[in-house]
């Protein structure tokens, strides 16, 4: 026996002789507080060894159950306290359906959840992270959290840098420019660390609630979503009593609420007439009852959806108080006082030619499409070329900029859903009506002889219509059919249109397909848009030529363009071996070239392999055996001159994508030209006049301050 173990001992004895138990001495020392000042070695030693005490008496056989049942008790304890703390009302996570208001779906914010739960329960919260795994990375082998697949995909395609429905064969040339395992190792350890994020606010928003059922905001915001969505009304049940949503009559509650707050955030934003208006149609089809002869009820419903959107760019309402400036330069203004200004396409056309026009280049500079172009060709060979090339990404600029929109945050207010039909005149007329009517603005005077003082009179304003070109035909029809009513919110003096330029992108789209895909003898030619669509896409090729949807049009344009930008920069890799004696691009890649001699070989390309600047396809087949191809007709090179053409089609639909994304309108304005005569070439002669007579309203007719409201907000559906 040592001489620690009889001092011990010694002690021991001592305190029994004593009659002093350790259990009074310690709580003498920690309750009493006595004898635990800075210098007393006993307080000091407790509390330097606080887990080895505790831990000796968890792990001794006699001691471990008591221990065990008092260490539950403190942590079911605490948990619950950190639980209660959470579902106090101060921290905004109470839901009240009747008093439910859209901005507190709006302004709600999942990580905003998990960032206060965080912050004020952080031993629940660590509590939860650690049952569901930590934040460690996935366990390998495993494809997602919970090995469910779909669930991966989802958030595979969420996390990944790749570009939507970016066809495998573009998407192998990203994944050579970065090394693959470490790549696959992040999106791997995101993905789990957004699942356990997401699912440890579920976890404790399901004991908030069940310690205080108005503690709601997840649950409620889930059976919104759920009744958006049309979800069933046994599968709300079952996730209500789960816990993961609301009852089904308190949603019914929570959507009256919401829809009688919007009702008057509509009125307040329609009111400030510094607002425009945006509908379209909605047909949706459901289950037809017993038909008869007066209702066949084929079960098609054709309802009008709407909505309300602030104007923005420091707008004031004297830029829109030109109505009857308007109606006095309108060609259906039958007073001998007006002084109208009727539609000409040809004077419109060669306004829109001199719109934002180009200083004098020289022979052989690009043009701004042409620019345009080799900035095409550079982004193409960086991004999917060899991976060498990867590294100048970064440091390419964006093209250049004619009349950018300023950015500024969208705000609008959706309408209530209109049963009416678009696909008459009248019912565009009823529609209109109807949107003034949930914004309380029109005529005063209309049906009350003293005026309503609840509805703000539009007499001398401009609102803003948004719609395609559809929608337009039928608005200049109804102005037309009105002309003679003597008020001007009969006559529709009020209504200005907007171009919605989403429905000019689908328009071009089909006179893509139009031009390429759908000519009968064009799907002979094995280098023609439909054969190389029919090698990114076998098994669709044949239905994409009729059936294409208009997503699966403009990303078939765009992987083709690039394939064809692609097999330029292969073919001209004889220009890069005469140049710098590389048989390949990606030899010349390896050898560290700079960003201006690529940007050299660009230009060249969109000099040589695209119809535009200096090449002009049409001459060339004028001139037959004196053209700059051969000698003769027979030696033409007909390959390239429809691989150029299409190239030249495929760019202007990337121009008119690009300029409509980056927000330049002026860029817009410049290819408006260009789509008017496509649409006219491809049969498409009411949308290039009505685009024509767009165009018109907008340089002829409108005052400047009306112009550049009009021109802002353009980009709106």
């Amino acid at each position: 026996m040592s001489g620690r173990d009889a001092l011990l001992r010694g002690v021991l004895y001592h305190l029994q002789a004593s009659n002093v138990t350790l259990s009074e001495l310690i709580k003498f020392v920690i309750v009493q507080n006595r004898s635990n000042n800075p210098g007393d070695t006993f307080f000091q030693d407790i509390m330097t060894n606080v887990q080895i005490i505790l831990s000796a008496l968890h792990l001794h056989p006699a001691t471990k159950a008591s221990a065990a049942a008092w260490a539950r008790n403190l942590t079911l304890t605490e948990y619950s306290d950190d639980v209660c703390e959470l579902t106090d009302t101060s921290h905004g996570w109470h839901f009240g359906a009747q008093q439910a208001d859209p901005v507190q779906v709006r302004d709600f914010r999942l990580d905003d959840m998990a960032g206060n739960f965080e912050h004020l329960a952080p031993n629940l919260w660590s509590l939860v992270i650690a049952l569901l795994g930590g934040w460690a990375e996935a366990k390998k082998g495993d494809s997602g959290a919970d090995g469910d697949v779909d669930s991966d995909q989802y958030w595979e395609e969420d996390i990944d840098e790749e570009e939507p429905n970016e066809h495998p064969a573009m998407a192998s040339h990203r994944s050579r420019a970065m090394t693959a395992n470490s790549g696959a190792e992040n999106r791997r350890r995101n993905r789990w660390n957004l699942l356990t994020r997401i699912k440890s606010v579920v976890i404790i928003s399901i004991l908030m609630h069940n310690q205080d059922q108005q503690c709601n905001a997840l649950q409620s915001l889930t059976g919104i979503f759920l009744h958006s969505c049309g979800a069933p009304e046994k599968l709300v049940k079952v996730l209500s009593r789960m816990g993961l949503s609301i009852a089904p009559t308190s949603i019914q509650r929570a959507i009256k609420s919401m829809s009688e707050h919007s009702a008057d955030d509509v009125e307040d934003l329609a009111r400030t007439l510094l607002a425009s208006y945006a509908f379209d149609n909605l047909d949706t089809k459901v289950p037809s009852g017993i038909p008869s002869v007066d209702k066949p009820q084929d079960g098609l419903i054709h309802i009008t959806t709407g909505t309300l959107l602030r104007l923005e760019h420091g707008v004031t309402t004297e830029d829109l108080r030109c109505a009857r400036l308007l109606w006095s330069r309108s060609e259906n203004n039958p007073s001998p006082d007006a002084d109208p200004r009727p539609f000409d396409a040809r004077a419109t056309m060669r306004r829109l030619l001199t719109l934002h026009r180009e200083p004098d280049l020289s022979n052989g500079s690009l043009t701004r499409r042409g620019r345009f172009r080799k900035w095409c060709f550079m982004r193409t060979v960086l991004k999917f070329g060899p991976p060498a090339f990867s590294r100048f990404l970064a440091q390419l600029a964006d093209p250049e900029v004619v009349e950018a929109i300023p950015v500024k945050k969208l705000h609008q207010v959706p309408l209530r859903a209109m049963d009416i039909s678009l696909s008459t005149v009248s019912g565009n007329i009823k529609a209109v009506d109807a949107m003034y009517v949930q914004g309380g603005v029109g005529d005063p005077h209309q049906n009350s002889p003293t005026g309503d003082t609840s509805i703000s009179d539009l007499s001398e304003y401009v609102t803003l219509v948004h719609g395609d070109l559809g929608t337009y035909e039928h608005i200049l029809a109804a102005i037309r059919r009105r002309k003679q009513e003597r008020t001007p919110h009969n006559r529709l003096q009020p209504v200005a249109f907007v171009l919605g330029l989403f429905h000019l992108k689908m328009a071009a789209a089909d006179a893509v397909w139009r031009m390429l895909v759908l000519p009968d003898g064009i799907r002979g030619d094995y280098t023609s848009f439909i054969k190389l669509v029919g090698k990114l896409r076998p098994n669709e090729s044949s239905r994409l030529v009729s059936g294409a949807k208009f997503r699966e049009r403009h990303d078939l344009i765009n992987h083709v363009g690039v394939l064809l930008q692609l097999d330029a920069w292969r073919v001209d890799a004889v220009e890069v071996k005469k140049r710098w004696g590389f048989a390949t691009l990606e030899e010349w890649a390896a050898s560290n070239p700079k960003l201006s001699d690529i940007e050299e070989v660009a230009e060249q390309l969109a000099l040589e392999y695209a119809e535009g600047d200096g090449q002009d396809i049409s001459q060339w087949a004028s001139e037959g055996p004196g053209n700059v191809t051969g000698n003769s007709s027979q030696r033409r090179d007909q390959v390239r001159e429809n691989t150029m053409r299409t190239l030249n089609y495929l760019f202007l639909y990337e121009e008119l994508s690009y300029a409509m994304n980056a927000g330049d309108i002026g860029h817009v304005e410049t290819v408006f030209p260009v789509w008017i005569q496509l649409f006219r070439a491809v049969g498409k002669h009411k949308y290039a006049n009505l685009m024509l007579r767009f165009m018109h309203a907008l340089y002829f007719i409108y005052p400047e301050g009306l112009r550049c409201v009009v021109r802002l907000p353009i980009y709106c559906p």
